[in-house]
């Protein structure tokens, strides 16, 4: 039976290549690549022969059924590489292993380079567990939504975020969650390697005077702070509208002053006002 490799490489020092990695590179039959052209400089720089396909985000649903079917045929063993770090974890490679599992195909890891766990190990926060969340929502509104959520649900959580838009990111949360510790790495394991640490203001603060700040990835880590942790929202009723209508009425309300008070609570102006003409026809027929 055939083998799945999914293997990590240097996320920007080519020092951390494995012995293992560059051996299993080599005996593979096939390495599945997130960039052909990224994977190649690889593979010339340790003389690598295998050959080579594409699999990544716009076309690894079509090819990993092409790919495992290949593999189950000829017996080939496949390798998985991103440009950078660990496939799988938000990087293609996930389908491509879930294809490979559903066909009864073994899946290896062959461990490596990682931005997440080395940002973790040089931020300076003790970290009994952490929430990887990888690349955060783009939309402002969704942005404060999905950080307010990360905030309630996990101690520490772990981003990717774009040079480009670092600084928005650390805005959104100076405005939100103002006491939130952050480790802020970029460029890791290579040349230029850096790390901003201390409060958002502090971190903020140095990216904004570092004219090189918008230059490669950001790996951060945030660890919240209690009193930023807003209080988790009133579940809604689970009774219908037009029982909660018909409350207000009971209460001594008008149909209106109900309305008002169910959209004041949250509820969509149009559900409301549909529901109100809902019980106003079931009142008519009584």
């Amino acid at each position: 039976m055939p083998t799945l490799y999914v293997v990590a490489t240097p996320i920007g020092n080519l020092g951390d290549m494995t012995p293992r990695a560059i051996e299993t590179l080599k005996n593979v039959g096939l390495i599945a690549a997130e960039d052909t052209r990224v994977t190649m400089k690889l593979l010339n720089a340790f003389d690598i022969q295998t050959p080579i396909t594409s699999c990544h985000e716009h076309n690894e649903k079509s090819k990993a059924a092409q790919i495992v079917a290949r593999m189950l045929a000829e017996n080939m063993d496949v390798a998985v590489t991103t440009d950078a770090g660990t496939p799988c974890i938000s990087d293609p490679g996930s389908i491509l292993a879930h294809e490979a599992i559903a066909n009864g195909v073994s899946v290896l890891a062959i461990p490596g380079a990682t931005a997440m766990a080395s940002a973790l190990s040089v931020s300076g926060m003790e970290i009994e567990e952490f929430t990887f969340y990888g690349f955060l929502p783009r939309q402002k509104s969704e942005l404060k939504e999905k950080l307010t959520e990360m905030a309630r649900r996990s101690k520490i959580a772990v981003v990717h975020e774009s040079p480009h838009r670092v600084i928005e990111l650390l805005e959104t949360l100076q405005a939100l969650l103002p006491h939130t510790e952050v480790s802020a790495s970029c460029d890791l394991t290579k040349k230029f390697e850096y790390t901003c640490r201390g409060t958002v203001d502090a971190v903020l603060g140095e990216l904004r005077s570092n004219p090189k700040a918008d230059r490669g990835e950001y790996c951060l880590c945030l660890r919240w702070a209690q009193e930023d942790i807003p209080a988790p929202e009133k579940p809604k009723s689970e009774a219908s509208l037009e029982a909660r209508l018909l409350d207000c009425l009971l209460s001594g309300l008008s149909l209106r002053e109900a309305q008002a008070k169910l959209i004041e609570e949250g509820e969509r102006k149009n559900a409301v006002y549909a529901a109100a003409l809902r019980l106003k026809a079931m009142l008519k027929e009584e």
